[in-house]
């Protein structure tokens, strides 16, 4: 173990200052060849030369009160030998010279050039010979006018002001309406299903039959069923710098590029033609339709989950309405004024409609709104999660950038389209 050894007992205050300099960086250097080679001994030789270290700042702490105070009874002594000329009394005797100053000014001058310009100070005579005190007054100034450069913020010394960690999403819709969709995994490239399409043949009243007669034949078809998995994509170039030099810049990105494919996501289970590369949406099938005619927003939506109930037996989980189409239903009034309808009917503050959740969204068109059986009748197949990759695309590599890309695979299967009513032309 190292000896105790003060050596800068002997040092003045400037010198020591630059003492612990040198051996902090001494230390530094100790701690950087030591890593991975720590021993007793090696520990002991830190724990030494850092109480040395400390011992030696004690004393600049001590030293520094010293200064300070020596410093202050310097600029004491020399402010009783030295009074300030601005404090004295300026005019114990003698004449009162009054300078006039037009309001109107050419151009702007300082009190200095006001007064050293004026035939009063002129007329003075030499300084050296006339010992009476001189006073002058200048009339009619405007302080404003003579000021040369007003010190602001912004032609002045600007407050510092760091920017904080908070960073303000661009405005978008959330995406809920998957949410009322099942999902699974799957390894294959389509789905496929069967579709019992033939029942029950000819009426329920050729079931029943007389003692002696033939039964009836029934019969049962299916229909195989296909869904194709399509892949959705979006990508975003960026400088390794940017990706380097912000702590979490990463996160970010990632983040946003995954909410853009589900904003995508909700528009092709909406609305998706068909057409590779798009899934075929809910309201590109062939789903029951129920026009609003004459009725109000609130009617045509409970005779659209009738058409469900009634011509697919099903019954409806879930309704998608746009928001503008949801106002008259939300601000309808009875002839006492009170509101009619209270869409918030579970302690959950699920927004619901004839008891069905209601997804308000901007991703269907105004005038439409779709109720069906999301939840037993309609299902999402995921291929792949939604990932997010990075790597170099063309000549990423010599301009020092890389590609993050996110995607995802996914097919929509609708077992039963007549599980679900297109409602049109609300209000």
């Amino acid at each position: 173990m190292e000896p105790q050894v003060n050596t800068f007992e002997n040092l003045d205050h400037k010198a020591l200052g630059g003492w612990i300099v040198e051996k902090n960086q001494e230390i530094q250097r100790f701690i950087k060849a030591s890593e991975g080679k720590w021993d007793a001994d090696r520990l002991a030789i830190m724990e030494s030369r850092t109480k040395e270290l400390e011992s030696a700042q004690a004393k600049k702490d001590q030293l520094d009160k010293v200064e300070v105070t020596y410093q202050r009874l310097v600029a004491q002594q020399k402010s009783i030998e030295e009074p300030d000329p601005a404090k004295r009394i300026p005019f114990q005797s003698g004449n009162v010279l009054t300078i006039p100053v037009p309001h109107q000014q050419a151009s702007v001058k300082s009190l200095g050039e006001l007064f050293t310009e004026s035939n009063s100070y002129k007329s003075i005579g030499s300084h050296d010979s006339n010992k009476t005190m001189y006073g002058v007054a200048i009339e009619n100034v405007n302080f404003q006018d003579v000021v040369k450069t007003v010190m602001t913020t912004s032609a002045g010394y600007a407050a510092p002001n760091d920017r904080t960690a908070i960073n303000v999403p661009y405005a978008m819709r959330t995406p809920r309406f998957a949410d009322l969709i099942p999902s699974d995994p799957t390894a294959n490239s389509s789905v496929k299903y069967m579709e019992e399409t033939t029942a029950l043949a000819g009426t329920n009243a050729q079931v029943a039959i007389t003692e002696g007669n033939l039964k009836f034949e029934n019969t049962l078809a299916f229909t195989e069923r296909t869904s194709p998995v399509e892949t959705i994509g979006t990508w975003l170039p960026v400088t390794t710098q940017q990706l380097d030099d912000v702590p979490g810049i990463r996160g970010i990105i990632d983040n946003r590029l995954l909410e853009f494919l589900r904003l995508k996501e909700e528009d092709l289970l909406l609305s998706g033609t068909g057409t590779p590369p798009q899934i075929s949406g809910f309201l590109d099938r062939a789903i029951n339709t129920q026009a609003r005619g004459t009725d109000t927003n609130l009617d045509a939506v409970f005779k659209g989950i009738q058409v469900c109930r009634v011509t697919g037996f099903a019954e409806p989980d879930g309704i998608v309405m746009h928001p503008d189409n949801f106002t008259p239903i939300a601000l309808y009034k009875s002839t006492t004024g009170d509101y009619a309808f209270n869409p918030l009917s579970d302690d959950g503050g699920v927004l619901r409609l004839w008891g069905k959740t209601l997804i308000l969204t901007t991703a269907i068109t105004t005038g439409t709104a779709l109720v069906g059986g999301f939840r037993l009748y309609s299902h999402i197949s995921r291929k792949m999660g939604m990932t997010v990759q990075v790597g170099l695309n063309s000549d990423d590599f010599t301009k020092n950038k890389r590609t993050i890309l996110a995607e995802f695979r996914e097919s929509l299967e609708v077992y039963r389209v007549t599980a679900f009513t297109q409602v049109t032309g609300l209000q």
